[in-house]
């Protein structure tokens, strides 16, 4: 039986916390950016795998801990959707990331600005830019006829 009072024990027994605090989310992340399913199931479990060894060299603490699981999360999925083209979506890579932190998971924006290591004006800026693209997107499908309830 190990000794519960290693350090080894005392640094998984908190790696298990962090991956129940923050897997939520980082799964969120993962469906946003890949879409529901597999895939993201994979990108969530490889994201904790890679920072296993991190938490294990004390290197995951504090604010930079959630940061640190977002920025794997991303790097995971990026990885993933590189063999997937996204047609689908009108955002290139980076702004799909941004607009999921944003609008789908909605992250502060200094954090935010911390995990995509940008300045806030910079990603206000962005975050705009999304807005219009979107738009422009939407007004470019064509209407859809709605019979009347009546």
């Amino acid at each position: 039986m190990p000794d519960p009072l290693s350090p080894k024990a005392a640094a998984a027994a908190g790696f298990n916390h962090y991956t129940r605090q923050y897997s939520s989310p980082v799964y969120a992340l993962s469906c946003l950016l890949l879409e529901k399913g597999a895939r993201a199931e994979q990108a969530t479990t490889a994201t904790f795998v890679a920072l296993h060894p991190l938490w294990l060299k004390s290197s995951l603490s504090g604010d930079g801990a959630a940061a640190a699981a977002y920025k794997e999360c991303i790097r995971q999925c990026a990885v993933l959707a590189r063999n997937r083209s996204r047609s689908a979506s009108a955002l290139n890579w980076d702004d799909h990331v941004a607009s999921a932190l944003w609008y789908g998971i909605q992250l502060p924006l200094p954090d935010i600005s911390r995990i995509l290591e940008c300045s806030i004006p910079e990603l206000k800026a962005r975050l705009r830019g999304i807005r219009e693209q979107m738009a422009a997107a939407h007004s470019a499908l064509p209407a859809v006829h709605r019979p009347s309830a009546g």
